[in-house]
C-alpha cells in the first residue's frame, strides 16, 4: 500500500511540474511576440545534463516503486474445456457459476492449503475478481455468447501485502479445482455415520453390509467402464479394486458371517425374528400367487391364435418419401410371449425368495445359541464393517484420483504476472513524460513576467 502511494505520489509531481509550467508559459506568452516565442523554444537547452540526470533519477525510482506495485497483482484465466462448458453447464449438467471460483468456502480451502498467515477470508476475498474474459449481449441473437474462459484478478490490499501474488493465485485456482471435482464430478459416500448394530438383528446386518459391498462395487464398475485403463498412483485399476471388493464380499460377509449365523441360528429375538419372517413369506406368496395368475393367463391367450397370425405379418406402407411398400409389423402374441417369461421370472423369484426365509426360520428354530457365537458374530461384524469403510475409502480415492486427472485436461488454468515488456514501455512513458515536464519548466523561467 505505502509503494503504492509513494508510486503515485511521484507521478503527481511530474504531473504538477508540467501542468505547472504549461500555465506559466501560457499565461506569460502574451508578453513576447511571436518572435520571441519562437526563439525562446530554440535556444532551449534540450539536452541539458542536469535535466537528464534529474529525468534519468526520478525515472529509476518510479521504475522500483512500479516494480514492487505491479508483483502485488496477478491474474489468470481459467478456461472449462469439457463439452457441457458451451452451454453454461457444469459437467453433471447443472448450472454453471463462475461466482464459485472465489466463493468463501474455496478462499477458506486456499488459506488452509497453504496455511496463510494473519489474513481472514472476508480479506483474502475483497482482493480478488473474477469476470468473463468475453462477454455477450442480449440486444440481438449475433451477440449471443456463452464464455469458457474466465479471469481471476488479485490485487492485494494492505491485509494482504504480506503474501506473494502468485503463490495466492495459484492457491485459488488449485482450491477451485478440488471444489469442483468434490461438487459436480463424483460424489459416491459410503453411510456417515455407523450404525446401531447392537439393535439389528443378524440376518438384517448381513443384508446391511452386503447393500454397502454392492454400492462400492457398482461405484468401482461404473468408474471402470468409463475409464478402464486408468491407473492409481499406486498401479491399482477400477477392476483390480473391485476384485478384492467382490471377493471380500463373497468370502466374509456370503460365506463366514451367514454361515456362522445360520449354523448357530443366531437371532436376538428369535420368536419375533421368525415371526416377521412368516408375515413377510405371507405377502411373497400373494405376489407370486398374481404373478401365476398372469403367466397362465398370458399363455393362454397366446393358445387363442392361430397358426397362421403367428407368421410375419406384412402391411401396406407408405415411407417417407411417400413411396409404397410392404411393411413388416408385429403381433400380439410376440407382447405377450414376453409378458409370459416376465412373469415366469417374477415367480421364480418369489418362490426362491419363500425358500430362503424358511430356510433361516428352520435353522433359527433349531440352532442352539451360545454366548461364544454370539460373540464370534459381533466380532466378525466389527471387523467386516471396518474393511468395507477401508475398502470405500479406498474406491473414493480412486476416483478423485480420477476425477483429478481428467479435471487437469477440461479445467485449465493459465497465470499471468506482469511482463517486462509491458514494464518497459511504462518505464519508457513515464521517462518521456518527466522529461518533457522538466523541459518545459527550464523554458517557462525564460518568458519574462508581465512589465
Amino acid at each position: 500500500m505505502l509503494i503504492a502511494i509513494l508510486e503515485k505520489a511521484i507521478l503527481l509531481v511530474v504531473a504538477a511540474i508540467f501542468a505547472l509550467a504549461g500555465l506559466r508559459i501560457v499565461l506569460r506568452a502574451k508578453n513576447v511576440n511571436h518572435t520571441e516565442r519562437v526563439q525562446i523554444f530554440k535556444s532551449a537547452e534540450y539536452l541539458n545534463a542536469w535535466i537528464l540526470l534529474l529525468c534519468f533519477v526520478t525515472t529509476m525510482v518510479f521504475g522500483v516503486f512500479n516494480h514492487f506495485d505491479l508483483k502485488q497483482s496477478v491474474h489468470a484465466i481459467v478456461s472449462l474445456n469439457y463439452s457441457e462448458a458451451s452451454q453454461a453447464l457444469n459437467s453433471n449438467g447443472t448450472h454453471y457459476n463462475m461466482a464459485e471460483i472465489i466463493s468463501d468456502e474455496v478462499v477458506e480451502r486456499a488459506i488452509k492449503k497453504g496455511a496463510l498467515e494473519d489474513v481472514t477470508v472476508k480479506q483474502l476475498k475483497n482482493c480478488l475478481v473474477v469476470y468473463p474474459c468475453v462477454q455477450g449481449g442480449v440486444g440481438d441473437e449475433t451477440e449471443y455468447h456463452i464464455s469458457t474462459e474466465f479471469a481471476v484478478e488479485y490485487h492485494a490490499s494492505k491485509d494482504t501485502a504480506h503474501l506473494d501474488s502468485e503463490n495466492v493465485i495459484k492457491l485459488i485456482t488449485s482450491a477451485y479445482k478440488e471444489y469442483y471435482i468434490e461438487r459436480y464430478t463424483d460424489n459416491f459416500k459410503l453411510d456417515a455415520e455407523k450404525p446401531d448394530f447392537t439393535k439389528m438383528e443378524y440376518m438384517d446386518i448381513v443384508l446391511y453390509l452386503d447393500k454397502e459391498t454392492q454400492a462400492i462395487l457398482d461405484y468401482l464398475y461404473g468408474l471402470a467402464g468409463q475409464n478402464p485403463s486408468f491407473t492409481t498412483e499406486d498401479g491399482s485399476t477400477f477392476s483390480s479394486i473391485a476384485g478384492k471388493v467382490h471377493q471380500f464380499q463373497q468370502t466374509q460377509i456370503n460365506q463366514n458371517l451367514k454361515s456362522l449365523i445360520l449354523q448357530n441360528g443366531l437371532a436376538r429375538n428369535k420368536q419375533g425374528y421368525i415371526d416377521r419372517l412368516s408375515y413377510h413369506n405371507k405377502n411373497v406368496d400373494f405376489t407370486r400367487q398374481k404373478n401365476d395368475v398372469s403367466y397362465r393367463l398370458c399363455n393362454q391367450a397366446i393358445e387363442k391364435y392361430s397358426e397362421e397370425m403367428t407368421r410375419i405379418v406384412l402391411v401396406p406402407t407408405w415411407d417417407k418419401d411417400g413411396k409404397y411398400y410392404m411393411g413388416r409389423t408385429k403381433v400380439g402374441v410376440d407382447e405377450l410371449s414376453v409378458m409370459a417369461t416376465k412373469f415366469s421370472d417374477y415367480v421364480a423369484s418369489n418362490e426362491k425368495e419363500m425358500m430362503d426365509n424358511n430356510l433361516i426360520i428352520g435353522k433359527i428354530t433349531s440352532g442352539v445359541q451360545s454366548t461364544q457365537a454370539f460373540a464370534a458374530a459381533d466380532t466378525l461384524i466389527d471387523s467386516i464393517y471396518t474393511n468395507i469403510q477401508n475398502f470405500g475409502a479406498e474406491a473414493i480415492n480412486a476416483g478423485k484420483e480420477c476425477s483429478r486427472h481428467k479435471m487437469n485436461q477440461c479445467i485449465a488454468v493459465s497465470i499471468y504476472g506482469v511482463s517486462l515488456m509491458s514494464e518497459l514501455k511504462e518505464l519508457l512513458l513515464f521517462a518521456a513524460f518527466a522529461y518533457v515536464a522538466f523541459v518545459l519548466s527550464r523554458i517557462a523561467k525564460k518568458f519574462p513576467k508581465k512589465a
